[in-house]
């Protein structure tokens, strides 16, 4: 009874702040779910429209990592590498993500830059931050403004916050489809609660429009609650996220390995460490990208996918080498860690869809329609209230 009487007392309020939080968010909302519906398929959309771009023959015999960048630098003197992706599935070409300084400019000049596997020729780049709707930029347009709204770091915060109140808002809303007058220890609940489950098609239309918005929101309501936590963790992951993982569960800190000798090491003998590395930790897996520090003192190895792709799962191991002492100062294994480490690790894999490999990836696609969805059919409830109050 007390339960009962609360859920009474508290749901006005409930109403009202599932009404105004989600009219607040409707707009982030529904191009943070356009975008990233489109997003989970960006790099195979983006494929085929710069075919040019991507497509490239496999080689017999791949180059390696320092054989690529040293026939990048006789191309293009001037370019830093922050990111190279040196084994592409077989067909595709090599990205090189760089930065160049630029006459007349203050800030450095990002650039997508694509290789042939086999030679290192480039066969074509662009601007790894291009605007808007070209074919040349338009997936990498279209994340940006899905995880940022194309407003840098500000926009981060916007999504990260938003992303906050649309966590507590899921909750809310799951709150309000429970049976008002049963307590939840009776079968009455139950069958009660199932038939917020249903979509009656033979309703009116403004009942067919509650019964969508309230079905399809219970029926992916797990779905939709990880996507807003994991949004919270990619936004603002270390400003908000992280550390309040490690707060409240336990982490243990990055593995390392520093038996070996301390001696430089060049580039390729690095991958090997890492590939070792990951090796004695219990995966086969080769690397296939690696982040390179500015000042050329670590590699951070990561991608490990002999195919090239990304795993799914929990995703992929992640070893940084010390390059001038030949140590493993970092290494992240998937699935391995404490509590807190294995939050951490799985809030990428959610929000893309990989933890559950295609499959997944095709129900985040759909889930972010359905966000879309959920943001029509919401203000169209609102709309229709309102004016039934307006008319009273």
């Amino acid at each position: 009874m007390m339960a009962v009487l609360t859920l009474k007392t508290v749901r006005p309020a409930l109403v009202r702040l599932h009404r105004y939080t989600g009219l607040l968010l409707s707009g982030v909302l529904f191009i943070a779910g356009l975008t990233g519906s489109i997003s989970v398929f960006r790099t195979e959309i983006d494929a085929v429209l710069n075919p040019d771009l991507f497509h490239a023959p496999a080689p017999a015999h791949p180059l390696p990592v320092s054989a690529l960048l040293a026939r990048l630098k006789l191309q293009r003197p001037e370019t830093q590498v922050t990111a190279l992706l040196y084994r592409p599935p077989a067909g595709r070409a090599i990205v090189v993500y760089s930065s160049e300084t630029v006459a007349g400019r203050t800030d450095p000049v990002e650039n997508e830059i694509f290789l042939d596997p086999g030679t290192g020729r480039i066969q074509g780049m662009r601007p790894a931050e291009g605007c808007c709707f070209n074919r040349r930029v338009l997936m990498s347009f279209i994340y940006r403004v899905h995880y940022s709204l194309d407003l840098g770091q500000a926009g981060m915060w916007v999504m990260g916050i938003s992303a906050m109140l649309w966590s507590i808002d899921c909750v809310v809303g799951l709150i309000l489809t429970f049976p008002l007058h049963q307590p939840a220890w009776r079968q009455a609940f139950w069958r009660q609660w199932r038939k917020t489950w249903a979509i009656g098609l033979r309703r009116s239309s403004i009942r067919i429009t509650f019964d969508l918005h309230r079905a399809v929101s219970l029926w992916l309501w797990v779905v939709l609650l990880g996507i807003a936590i994991s949004g919270v963790a990619l936004a603002l992951e270390d400003e908000v996220f992280n550390p309040v993982i490690r707060t409240i569960l336990p982490t243990a800190s990055p593995m390392t390995d520093t038996r070996l000798p301390a001696h430089p090491v060049t580039i390729d003998q690095a991958e090997g460490l890492a590939a070792g590395f990951v090796q004695a930790h219990g995966s086969g897996e080769r690397p296939a990208a690696v982040l390179l520090d500015p000042d050329g003192g670590t590699a951070m190895f990561y991608l490990f996918s002999n195919q090239g792709t990304e795993p799914s799962g929990l995703g992929s191991p992640m070893v940084t080498v010390d390059l001038k002492t030949g140590q493993i100062t970092a290494g992240d294994m998937p699935g391995q860690g404490a509590a807190g480490n294995l939050v951490m690790q799985m809030q990428l894999p959610w929000h893309s869809g990989r933890i559950a490999g295609p499959g997944g990836r095709i129900l985040i696609c759909l889930s972010g329609l359905a966000v879309c969805m959920l943001v029509v059919t919401g203000i169209m409830i609102w709309q229709r209230k309102r004016q039934t109050r307006q008319a009273r």
